[in-house]
């Protein structure tokens, strides 16, 4: 975390960032613009909505001079301030991916049961630990928007980017005078190094992979990463090929383990995958993202009809039958 919980990292981007989590990783939203604001993702509730206010303040400016509360996608440590940050600043329109509309009338168990999978570990670790989507209530966004739209802050224009490789109706928004992308959960690389991602049961590996592309050849002077460091000029495009390399790597090591062995269950394979790399993540993605990440990893494999399921064995296993030479 750094030490002061207001950075202004340009003169139209104010970092504000709050308490980290129990794994170390950040807990930030953004505030853009000069005159007129955008606040970008909320953090956890009840852990930046103050500091928000304080960052406007800082800026000789009122509560009245937000006009947008935007959202990526509809998780807790994303969109849980934005209960309070709606009292605070009356004027702010929350905006949200027209993707997200189903889930928005009740984001805790929707969002929970759509896009992840609770077996009774998760729900036996949920019962003894605070479960974060208890803090998601019903919300009633003013705006749905879609891929393209674009909103006037003044002197910059923020556009609207669909990313729905992690989930569903993920989005990520390009401000056009600064050059910045405010990338949600699209990429980080901190803390679960080395696999620097989520996707849940709404993502898509392919469409993710398809994403990180577009990153690489997009002319970006910033990325503004919601749980990790920013990274500007130069050091754009080594970010993005770290993220990309995990990707690689990962998947690489699950063809190894799967070739060593002809039969291995999902939890056979997030021992020898995952936990043998040492990736840690944290609550709640300790329990949710590496099962989540391995049936994303896996379901693109089939498709590429490298891998075959075997629904008749009791647990489902999985079987490698892709070409093996070049992994040998």
């Amino acid at each position: 975390m750094i030490s002061d919980p207001i950075q202004n990292v340009h003169e139209n981007i104010t970092i504000v960032e709050g308490p980290s989590g129990d794994g170390g990783e950040r807990n930030r939203g953004y505030l853009l613009g000069k005159d007129k604001f955008a606040i970008i993702n909320t953090g956890r509730r009840g852990s930046l909505e103050n500091t928000f206010q304080e960052a406007v303040f800082n800026k000789g400016k009122d509560v009245k001079d937000v006009n947008f509360i935007f959202l990526t996608h509809p998780y807790p440590d994303i969109m849980g301030g934005v209960y309070k940050l709606k009292k605070i600043f009356p004027n702010a329109q929350v905006a949200i991916n027209e993707k997200c509309k189903k889930v928005m009338d009740n984001p805790k168990n929707k969002v929970k049961n759509k896009h992840f999978y609770f077996t009774r570990k998760e729900r036996l670790y949920f019962a003894v630990k605070k479960d974060p989507f208890d803090d998601l209530d019903d919300l009633k966004p003013d705006i749905y928007f879609k891929d393209g739209d674009k909103f006037d802050l003044g002197d910059t224009r923020l556009m609207v980017i669909n990313f729905d490789g992690n989930s569903h109706g993920h989005s990520m928004f390009f401000s056009t005078s600064e050059r910045a992308m405010f990338t949600g959960d699209a990429l980080n690389l901190y803390p679960a190094l080395p696999h620097s991602y989520l996707i849940d049961r709404s993502g898509s590996y392919q469409e993710w992979f398809k994403n990180i592309e577009f990153l690489e050849k997009a002319k970006i002077s910033m990325i503004c990463p919601d749980h990790d460091q920013y990274q500007q000029e130069r050091h754009v495009i080594p970010y993005i090929n770290d993220v990309k390399e995990s990707f690689t790597r990962f998947e690489g090591q699950l063809e190894m383990a799967m070739i060593e062995q002809k039969y291995l269950t999902i939890h056979d394979l997030i021992e020898r995958v995952h936990n043998a790399q040492g990736i840690v993540w944290y609550h709640p993605f300790t329990v949710l993202a590496p099962q989540a990440n391995m049936i994303a990893h896996l379901l693109k494999l089939i498709n590429e009809k490298k891998v075959q399921k075997n629904e008749k064995t009791d647990p489902v296993t999985y079987t490698y039958i892709g070409p093996k030479d070049d992994l040998l």
